[in-house]
C-alpha cells in the first residue's frame, strides 16, 4: 500500500454575484483547475504520478491573479477533463492508497466543496495535512511556507511552485526528512489543553465570510462535514447542545466512530462558522457540558471567590479586545522596536489600524495585538492564551505566520505593511546611508522575504493595504545595491 501526496490549484471567485451555485444549493468559491499527486511507498520513494488540468464549467474564464500565479492559461484548461471524470480518473488512481497527504488543510476543503457541487462522493482513504507533521517534527522550524520549507530542508527546488505537479513533488522530498508513520499517530492521539482541560481538537476548518449565518452553514454543510480522519462524510445525530453562536453535536463515520463537533459563529459584520473535530470520548462530551452549564446563581457574599482556573468566560467582540489591548499592553511594557525608540506597542496599534482596513471581526483585531507575544514574552503560552481568550485567537497567535488561510493572510499583509512603512521612513531619514546603515545582508533578506509575502497575499489584491504593501515592497529597495 502507498502514500499520495498531493497538490490542487483552483480558480477563485472573489465576487458573490460570479461565485458558482449548484442546483443543490452548494456554493463553490474555488473551482479546481489542476490536480498534480506523487504516489510513494512507506520510506517515500516515488513510484507513480497523476497529473491532469480541469476545465472550467458553466463559460467561466479564469481570474487574471491565478493566471499570473500559477502560469495556466485557458488553452491548458481547455486539454483537460471536466471535473467528474477528473475524480473518477483521480479516485481510480488513488484505490492502492493508504493515507492523502497535501501542505496545509486548503486542498482537502477545497477538493470536497468541488465534489459536493458536483454530487459526487470522496474516495474513502485519509487525509492529512503533511504541514503539522513537518512542524511538530521540526521544532525550530522558520516559515511554513513550502518553499521556504524546502530550502530549510536541503531540498533544491528548481521547479517553478504554483504548478500542483511541481509542488506535490517538491512537497514529497520534504516529507523524506520526517517519520510519516509516527506524524499520522501523532495527529491521531488524543491530546488536551491544560488551561481548560479540553481535548485539543483532532482537526478544525473554517467557512469563507458571509452576509449571514444561514450562508455560512450552508458552505459548511457542504464542504466541511467530514470525518477528520477520512474524507467520508459524518453521519449527525440528533440534537446539540448550546447556543445558535456555540454549539456542539455528536456525529459519526462509519469507518472511524463517533465525533463532537463544536460550531462557533464569529464575526460581526460577515459571518465566519469555525469547525473543531474530537473525539467523542466521554472526557470530552463532560467538558462539553460543563463548558455550556449555565452558571449556577449564588447568594452574595462579602468575601469574594476565585473563578476556577479552568474557566473561559465568553466575551462580546468589545470585551476581547480591549482585553486583548490591556494584555499587549501589560506584557509588551518596557519594550521598544529598537534602543531608544518607540514603545513596541505603537507597532501593535499600527498592525491593528491596518488590519481593521480589512476585517471588522473583532476576534481577528485582538489576534493582530497579540501576534508577536509568544515570540516577544517567554511569559507567554498559547495554552494561556486559551485561558484567557479563546481556542480562535489562540490559533490565529500560533499559526501566525504557517497558515495561508485568509485569515492569516489579513494578519501577515499588516504586519508586513507596518513593517515596509517603517522602513519607507528610515530610507527617507538616512538617504545615501541606507544601506550601510542597517546592513546589506539584512536588506537582502528583507527584500526576499517581503516579496514572498506579497506573493502569498496575492488574494487580498484588491485590497488598499495589499496596494500600498506591494508599492513600498518595491519602492524601499528601488536603486540600493544589494
Amino acid at each position: 500500500m502507498y502514500y499520495a501526496i498531493v497538490d490542487l490549484e483552483w480558480n477563485q471567485y472573489h465576487n458573490p454575484m460570479w461565485t458558482p451555485s449548484s442546483r443543490q444549493g452548494v456554493i463553490m468559491h474555488e473551482e479546481i483547475i489542476q490536480i498534480g499527486a506523487v504516489k510513494t511507498d512507506r520510506d517515500m520513494t516515488p513510484v507513480d504520478s497523476f497529473n491532469l488540468y480541469v476545465r472550467l464549467g458553466g463559460r467561466r474564464r479564469l481570474d487574471r491573479y491565478v493566471k499570473k500565479l500559477t502560469g495556466i492559461n485557458e488553452s491548458d484548461i481547455a486539454s483537460g477533463e471536466d471535473f467528474p471524470v477528473a475524480a473518477q480518473e483521480f479516485a481510480a488512481w488513488l484505490k492502492d492508497v493508504d493515507a492523502v497527504f497535501s501542505w496545509g488543510p486548503d486542498d482537502r476543503r477545497v477538493f470536497l466543496n468541488n465534489l459536493a457541487f458536483h454530487g459526487l462522493n470522496p474516495p474513502s482513504c485519509a487525509w492529512y495535512d503533511a504541514q503539522k507533521i513537518y512542524a511538530a517534527q521540526h521544532p525550530e522550524h522558520g516559515p511554513l511556507a513550502l518553499k521556504h520549507t524546502a530550502e530549510e530542508a536541503g531540498v533544491r527546488v528548481n521547479l517553478s511552485l504554483h504548478d500542483a505537479m511541481n509542488d506535490a513533488a517538491v512537497t514529497a522530498l520534504c516529507l523524506k526528512t520526517v517519520d510519516m508513520e509516527k506524524g499520522i499517530s501523532q495527529l491521531e492521539a488524543p491530546s488536551f489543553s491544560s488551561a481548560s482541560g479540553m481535548p485539543k481538537p483532532l482537526s478544525s476548518a473554517r467557512t469563507h465570510r458571509h452576509p449571514s449565518q444561514r450562508e455560512a452553514w450552508e458552505e459548511a454543510c457542504a464542504s466541511l462535514m467530514n470525518c477528520p480522519k477520512c474524507m467520508s462524510p459524518l453521519i449527525w445525530e440528533e440534537g446539540e447542545k448550546g447556543s445558535i453562536d456555540r454549539w456542539y453535536k455528536l456525529a459519526s463515520c462509519v469507518s472511524h466512530g463517533r465525533f463532537l463537533v463544536r460550531g462557533e459563529f464569529m464575526g460581526i459584520k460577515f459571518k465566519v462558522l469555525k469547525l473543531s473535530f474530537f473525539d467523542a470520548t466521554p472526557e470530552a462530551i463532560a467538558m462539553a457540558d460543563k463548558e455550556l452549564a449555565p452558571a449556577t446563581p449564588r447568594k452574595r457574599s462579602r468575601k469574594r471567590k476565585k473563578k476556577p482556573a479552568d474557566t473561559v468566560p465568553m466575551l462580546t467582540g468589545e470585551e476581547l479586545f480591549a482585553k486583548a489591548l490591556a494584555f499587549a499592553q501589560a506584557h509588551h511594557a518596557g519594550q521598544t522596536l529598537e534602543p531608544g525608540q518607540a514603545p513596541y506597542i505603537t507597532h501593535l496599534m499600527e498592525v491593528c489600524q491596518i488590519a481593521s482596513t480589512l476585517t471588522d471581526d473583532y476576534t481577528l483585531l485582538s489576534a493582530a495585538l497579540l501576534h508577536d507575544i509568544l515570540v516577544k514574552c517567554p511569559e507567554v503560552t498559547g495554552d494561556l492564551l486559551r485561558s484567557e481568550f479563546n481556542d480562535h485567537v489562540a490559533d490565529l497567535v500560533e499559526n501566525f505566520s504557517a497558515s495561508d488561510d485568509e485569515e492569516s493572510l489579513v494578519l501577515r499583509l499588516s504586519d508586513a505593511l507596518s513593517g515596509l512603512r517603517a522602513l519607507s521612513y528610515t530610507r527617507e531619514k538616512l538617504k545615501a546611508a541606507f544601506a550601510d546603515t542597517l546592513g546589506r545582508a539584512e536588506l537582502k533578506a528583507a527584500k526576499a522575504g517581503y516579496r514572498q509575502l506579497i506573493r502569498d497575499c496575492k488574494p487580498l489584491y484588491d485590497t488598499g493595504a495589499y496596494k500600498e504593501a506591494s508599492r513600498l515592497a518595491s519602492s524601499v529597495f528601488a536603486g540600493v545595491k544589494l
